[in-house]
C-alpha cells in the first residue's frame, strides 16, 4: 500500500507540473522565403539598454511555421526577429498565442492575437489606423508637390494635427487599460509624440503599481522624470555635467564653458546616420574658427566605446569628447531634455545659451555673424 501511495503521488505530482500555466507562440509566415532561417524570441528590454539578456529562445522555420513554448510567472513584450529584422512584437504571457506575418514581412501588417494583451495590442493597432492612414496620405502629397517653404508650413501644420489626434487615442486607451503592461508600452510611445508633462504625469499616475513597479515600468518613471526638467531657454546659463573622455579621464562642460569662447555643445552618436553626415560640416567649421574663439564639446550618446573612438578617430574629429556610454539614458541628454540627435547648444563667452539645435547652413550663418 505504501509503494502505492508514493507511485501515485509521483503521478499527481508529474501530472500537476504537465499542467502548470505556460504559453505556446505558434506561428504562419506566408512566403517561404524563411524557411530554413532562425527566428528568435528577443528581449524587448535588450534594445532599449534594460537588460543584458537579448534572446529568450530560438527555434527554426519549417514549411512557413514555427512554434515558442514556455512557462512564465509574469508578462513581458519581446521581438521576434529574423536575421537581427523585427517580424512584429509580441506579449509573452501564458496562453496560446497566434502569429500571423504577411508575405512583405512588414511589421505592421503583423496580426498577434489570442491572450489578453495581445488581442487589447490587436484592438489598440486597429483603433490606431486611421491616423496612420492619414499620416501615409501626408506623406504622399508632399511628395507629389513642389517643394515651397508654404508647402513646407501646410505640411507641418497637417503633421501637428495628426499627432494630435494619434496622441488622444493612446491616452483613451491608457484611461481604459490603467493596469497592464501594454499601458506602459503605449506611454512611452506617447513620449515620442510630444506629449505635454501634465498629461504625461496624469497618464502615468493612472497605471497600477503592479505596472509601475516592473522593469518597463520603471524605464516609464525614467523618463517621465525627465519630462519634469526645464526646458532650455535663451540667455540661461549651461548646465554642467562630469562625464569621461574616451580615455577615462573625467571632463566637465564647466571646463570649457564661460570661460570667454563661444562654446557648441553637439549631441551625437557614432550609430547615428544623421549625426556622422553632419560631422564634415563641424569639423570643416571647427578648422576655420577654432582659433578665433570657438571651441566644441561633443557629448556622445553612444553604448559601444570602441564604436565611439572609431566614429571620433573616422570622421576626423579633433575636439573634446565625453560620454557615460548611456545612450537615452546619458546624465548630459537628460539635463539637456535631448530628445533627438544630432542636437546642439550654442553657448556665449560667458557660458549663457544662444540658440539650440544649429545645423548645416544656419549653424556656419550664426558662427559668421558672431565671429569676424
Amino acid at each position: 500500500m505504501r509503494r502505492l501511495f508514493s507511485i501515485l503521488s509521483v503521478f499527481l505530482l508529474f501530472f500537476a507540473c504537465d499542467n502548470a500555466p505556460s504559453y505556446k507562440i505558434t506561428g504562419q509566415i506566408s512566403s517561404d522565403s524563411m524557411n530554413g532561417q532562425t527566428i528568435y524570441l528577443d528581449n524587448f528590454l535588450w534594445y532599449v539598454q534594460a537588460s543584458k539578456q537579448k534572446s529568450f529562445d530560438s527555434t527554426v522555420i519549417k514549411g512557413k511555421t514555427f512554434e515558442f513554448k514556455g512557462k512564465t510567472d509574469s508578462s513581458y513584450m519581446a521581438f521576434l526577429t529574423v536575421g537581427g529584422r523585427p517580424l512584429t512584437m509580441v506579449f509573452v504571457e501564458n496562453g496560446i498565442i497566434k502569429v500571423e506575418i504577411p508575405a512583405d514581412d512588414d511589421p505592421d501588417k503583423s496580426i498577434v492575437s489570442g491572450t489578453k494583451l495581445n488581442d487589447l495590442f490587436k484592438l489598440y493597432n486597429e483603433s490606431m489606423e486611421p491616423t496612420k492612414n492619414k499620416l501615409t496620405e501626408l506623406q504622399q502629397y508632399a511628395v507629389s508637390q513642389q517643394d515651397t517653404p508654404e508647402l513646407e508650413l501646410e505640411i507641418e501644420e497637417k503633421f501637428k494635427a495628426v499627432l494630435e489626434e494619434m496622441l488622444q487615442v493612446s491616452v483613451k486607451f491608457l484611461e481604459e487599460n490603467p493596469g497592464t503592461l501594454l499601458s506602459a508600452y503605449i506611454l512611452m510611445n506617447a513620449i515620442s509624440l510630444e506629449i505635454s508633462t501634465e498629461s504625461m504625469l496624469d497618464a502615468y499616475n493612472k497605471l497600477d503599481e503592479s505596472v509601475k513597479n516592473s522593469v518597463f515600468g520603471k524605464l516609464i518613471g525614467r523618463e517621465v522624470e525627465k519630462l519634469k526638467v526645464k526646458d532650455l531657454e535663451v540667455g540661461e546659463m549651461f548646465r554642467d555635467v562630469t562625464l569621461k573622455t574616451p580615455d577615462d579621464k573625467d571632463i566637465s562642460i564647466s571646463d570649457y564653458a564661460g570661460k570667454g569662447k563661444y562654446v557648441l555643445l553637439d549631441f551625437w552618436a557614432s550609430w547615428c546616420g544623421p549625426c556622422r553626415a553632419e560631422n564634415p560640416n563641424v569639423v570643416a567649421l571647427y578648422k576655420e574658427y577654432k582659433d578665433k574663439g570657438f571651441e566644441i564639446v561633443g557629448i556622445s550618446l553612444d553604448t559601444d566605446k570602441d564604436a565611439w573612438i572609431k566614429g571620433i578617430k573616422d570622421d576626423g574629429i579633433t575636439w573634446p569628447q565625453m560620454s557615460d556610454l548611456k545612450r537615452g539614458n546619458s546624465e548630459a541628454a537628460a539635463k539637456y531634455k535631448v530628445r533627438g540627435i544630432p542636437f546642439t547648444v550654442l553657448l556665449d563667452k560667458d557660458g549663457k545659451v544662444l540658440e539650440t539645435g544649429l545645423r548645416g547652413q544656419a549653424l556656419k550663418d550664426k558662427l559668421k555673424a558672431l565671429i569676424p
